[in-house]
């Protein structure tokens, strides 16, 4: 499949550190195994590539640093990497990103046994539902001159050897599900591409909010591209659902308290679009890391909902309406998904009451409407812990 990028070889111990991770899971380490990771990440120096790909590959392993669960099992970290050169700009970036997590799903997908012999009927479908996936990443405007697709940026790397090895080592290094079975690939692969487009659908958010307070007739554009990544989530949710509740329940023990309640990206997206709301001030508590999300700037951030009602432009509200849609329709889809995915005694990964808490979020109408006033810096940045 075009836009996978070609398999590098590791340097030095990388490629050990891979095949250690990927024989049969996370799950299936010892601890000798762990305490080996652990080593690793910590005599790693910085500088060198071969330091460098070595902490990446080890960091959820680390023992210095309090990681959540949720980011030791996604490796967000290495995501985060990938982004950082072009942090001013990373819509490109993220798009090339997010199609060569795709991709590299898609191959495995297509390279499983049990697709040759029919064992596995729901692959066929599978397979067509990301091949139309991806052909939803290619057609997303990149830029307002051109226009610029996703599929003239992701092409690029196959001129630019940087990026290419970038993307190389950005899949090899995520590509690492808890336990053997191969259904959870599916899983793991979507929470990564749901954090990229979270975290696209963010920026692109408040770059719309800078460019309406500066009455730059680029809100528009701005605005056009979140509804674009609004409806990428739902094309994930759409590919996910081939995978069964029997399925999911198969693998979902080994992946613990890696819940996407813990994701930054996530709740950073919604502040952007919506607002703050206090209804999750609670949950914000609850968990060590998004207790920040209850204070300023973040309590205050003024919401795109906002400062499109503020401008007066019944175009850009016209534009917003579709990111509106397109984000109830993914609340409900997920909402769904939880409610056929997670037995009603069950609860979810990250402690909340699975369904009901995604049921009481579908709405949206009690979050706050913030202050005007400049973006705050960190909502442009990619956010892990």
């Amino acid at each position: 499949m075009r836009g996978i990028p070609p398999e590098v070889s590791l340097p030095g111990a990388a490629e050990d550190i891979v095949r250690m991770q990927g024989a049969h899971g996370r799950a299936g380490l010892t601890g000798a195994d762990r305490a080996r990771l652990a080593g690793w990440h910590e005599s790693a120096a910085d500088g060198g590539a071969e330091q460098e790909i070595v902490r990446l590959l080890t960091r959820p392993f680390s023992r210095r640093e309090q990681i959540p669960e949720y980011y030791r099992y996604t490796s967000l970290h290495v995501y985060d990497w990938f982004l950082a050169p072009y942090a001013d700009e990373p819509v490109a970036a993220g798009i090339s990103g997010l199609r060569a997590t795709l991709a590299d799903l898609a191959a495995r997908e297509g390279a499983r046994t049990d697709l040759v012999s029919g064992a596995a009927p729901y692959l066929p479908e599978r397979l067509a539902r990301l091949r139309e996936l991806i052909e939803q990443v290619d057609a997303v405007a990149i830029a307002p001159e051109g226009p610029v697709r996703g599929a003239g940026s992701t092409g690029r790397a196959d001129h630019d050897d940087v990026l290419s090895w970038r993307l190389s080592v950005l899949t090899r290094c995520t590509a690492f599900p808890q336990s053997d079975d191969d259904n959870e690939h599916l899983f793991l692969r979507a929470v990564h591409s749901c954090e990229l487009a979270f975290y696209l659908a963010r920026w692109t958010a408040c770059r719309a909010i800078t460019a309406i307070a500066a009455d730059d007739p680029a809100a528009a554009f701005r605005i056009g591209q979140v509804a674009e990544f609004a409806q990428l989530l739902n094309g994930i949710f759409h590919v996910l659902k081939t995978l069964s509740p029997q399925q999911f329940m198969n693998f979902r023990e080994a992946t613990g308290a890696a819940s996407a309640v813990q994701s930054l990206n996530f709740h950073l997206m919604e502040l952007a679009l919506f607002g703050y709301d206090p209804r999750k001030s609670e949950v914000f508590c609850g968990i060590r890391h998004l207790r920040m999300l209850n204070d300023p700037p973040y309590r205050d951030h003024w919401p795109l909902r906002e400062a499109v009602i503020a401008s007066g432009r019944p175009e850009l509200r016209t534009a917003f309406d579709a990111v509106e849609r397109s984000m109830l329709t993914w609340r409900g889809r997920h909402y769904g998904f939880g409610r056929l995915y997670l037995p009603r005694q069950l609860k979810g990964s990250g402690g909340t009451e699975g369904a009901g808490y995604l049921k009481r979020f579908v709405n949206k109408d009690s979050c706050l409407p913030g202050t005007p006033g400049p973006v705050d810096e960190a909502m442009f940045k990619f956010a892990l812990q």
